[in-house]
């Protein structure tokens, strides 16, 4: 399947190639990195999750919430209150500008060093690579709905409230098959290369 993909000239096969080209050890070790900075200033103090809890009394921000109707989100940012989205829009969200960025490159990365070492050129599995990538696309889609929502609280403006509540299933979902995918090509790797291991001391 990825074979005819590349003949036609398939974007997703072109990037997932292309992916699995910058996919070393190195580079899958700095992105991880990157991730790891990432997480911990969107997730600490004081720009990010602790410092915001502190301000609402533990009221958290749409990105962590999983609504199903336009009533849930705006709930959600009634919690919030006025210093409360004033904070997500101003640190947070900037924050959250780089975060799928960092997280989408590592899981990409790792993924792909991992299936190359597992799976032969043109296995159609090597296209799980691009799983991160919709999860961090899906999670700029809900960004900007977002920032459209705190810009013009106390307006209801439902389309982009449902938009939000999609996108952040559609991340959810690709984030989970990303992290799935990792930690399971992760796992095979180990256990090829302790049968390598084993087999050449036995010879």
């Amino acid at each position: 399947m990825t074979d005819l993909c590349r003949r036609n000239g398939c974007p997703a096969c072109r990037l997932s190639g292309a992916i699995r080209g910058m996919a070393t050890g190195k580079a899958v070790l700095a992105t991880m990195g990157l991730w790891l900075i990432a997480a911990a200033l969107i997730n600490g103090k004081p720009f990010g999750l602790a410092q915001l809890h502190e301000i609402t009394g533990g009221a958290t921000i749409l990105d962590m919430t999983f609504t199903t109707s336009p009533s849930q989100v705006y709930a959600v940012l009634d919690a919030l209150g006025r210093s409360g989205r004033a904070f997500d829009l101003t640190h947070i969200v900037p924050l959250d500008l780089v975060f799928p960025f960092t997280y989408g490159l590592f899981l990409a990365l790792g993924i792909s060093w991992g299936l190359s070492r597992l799976l032969p050129e043109g296995s159609p599995w090597l296209l799980l690579n691009l799983a991160p990538v919709l999860a961090a696309a899906a999670d700029y889609a809900e960004n900007a709905g977002v920032i459209t929502l705190l810009l013009t609280y106390p307006a209801r403006l439902d389309f982009v409230a449902w938009f939000v509540s999609i996108m952040y299933a559609v991340k959810f979902l690709f984030s989970a098959i990303s992290f799935i995918t990792f930690f399971a090509a992760l796992a095979g790797v180990a256990i090829v290369s302790l049968s390598r291991g084993r087999g050449r001391s036995t010879a």
